[in-house]
């Protein structure tokens, strides 16, 4: 995996192949977080 090309970071693709993998699904899951944590929180301060 010299030549990864999804995440454009080849010295830490190079290190970590895994890395290309995990980024879409690391995304999505702090993007889930963040709008569960404000959903959250405007919904107790209501």
């Amino acid at each position: 995996m010299k030549n990864c090309k999804l995440c454009r970071l080849s010295k830490v693709c190079n290190d970590l192949p895994g890395v290309c993998l995990l980024i879409p699904y690391l995304t999505v899951a702090v993007v889930t977080v963040t709008v569960g944590y404000l959903f959250v929180t405007q919904e107790l301060l209501v």
